[in-house]
C-alpha cells in the first residue's frame, strides 16, 4: 500500500512540478503547440525520490489508467499518452491532448489559446498587465498594432515550477516578470521558458503573444 501511495504522490508531483533529466529525457517539462492546434506535453522527474523507489511500469500503468478514465467521461482520444522513457533513473511522460479544453480539464490548470480579443472576452483583465516586446520594449495591450487579431496563450503554473513552452509562430510578447513573480526567457524565436518563483502553494498566470 505504501509503494502504491507513491505512486500516486509521484504522478501528482509529475503533473504539477518541473523536474530534471539526462540524456535523452528533457531536462525541464515541456508544452508544445502545433499549428494543426494539437497540443504535446512532456512531463519529466525522477524515479528515485528520498523515501521510495518508483516503478516505471507502476507509473505508466497509473498515467494510463488516468488517461482512459478521462477519455471515458469526455471522449475518445481526448487525452492520449504517447510515450513513457526511462533514462539513467529519470522518466519522462508524453501526453497529447485534442484541445486546451482537455488540457486544462486533465491537469486541473488554466490554458487558454486562441486571440487577444477573445482572451478579453472570456475575461482575462490585460489592460492590467505590462508586456515586453522581444527587444525589449515595455507596452501595454492597447499599444500593440492589431492587438486583437494577434494570437495569445495564457498558461497557468505552479511555485516552484519551470516549464518551456513551444509556439506555432513566432513570439512578439511576453508579460514583463516583475507583473507576477515568474522570469520568463526567450528561447530562440518560437519559445518561452517559464520560471515560477512566486510563494510556495501559490500559482500564476503567464502571457505570450505570437504570430
Amino acid at each position: 500500500m505504501r509503494r502504491v501511495a507513491g505512486v500516486l504522490g509521484l504522478i501528482i508531483l509529475l503533473l504539477g512540478l518541473a523536474g530534471c533529466g539526462q540524456g535523452q529525457i528533457p531536462e525541464i517539462n515541456s508544452l508544445s503547440f502545433g499549428k494543426g492546434g494539437e497540443i504535446t506535453h512532456q512531463v519529466v522527474g525522477k524515479a528515485d525520490q528520498t523515501y521510495y523507489q518508483i516503478e516505471t511500469s507502476d507509473l505508466e500503468s497509473f498515467a494510463a489508467s488516468r488517461v482512459e478514465e478521462y477519455c471515458a467521461e469526455n471522449g475518445e482520444k481526448k487525452v492520449s499518452l504517447e510515450a513513457v522513457e526511462e533514462n539513467d533513473g529519470n522518466i519522462m511522460l508524453g501526453f497529447k491532448y485534442a484541445s486546451p479544453e482537455d488540457y486544462s480539464e486533465f491537469n486541473h490548470r488554466v490554458l487558454y489559446v486562441g486571440t487577444i480579443a477573445g482572451a478579453s472576452d472570456e475575461g482575462y483583465e490585460l489592460e492590467a498587465v505590462p508586456f515586453v516586446s522581444t527587444d525589449g520594449q515595455a507596452t501595454e495591450i492597447g499599444y500593440i498594432e492589431d492587438w486583437d487579431e494577434k494570437q495569445m496563450i495564457v498558461l497557468e503554473t505552479k511555485s516552484g515550477e519551470e516549464i518551456l513552452v513551444n509556439l506555432p509562430g513566432k513570439t512578439l510578447y511576453i508579460n514583463q516578470s516583475a507583473h507576477n513573480g515568474q522570469e520568463l526567457t526567450l528561447v530562440g524565436k518560437k519559445g518561452v521558458k517559464i520560471s515560477n518563483q512566486e510563494e510556495q502553494g501559490t500559482t500564476s498566470l503567464s502571457y505570450i503573444i505570437y504570430e
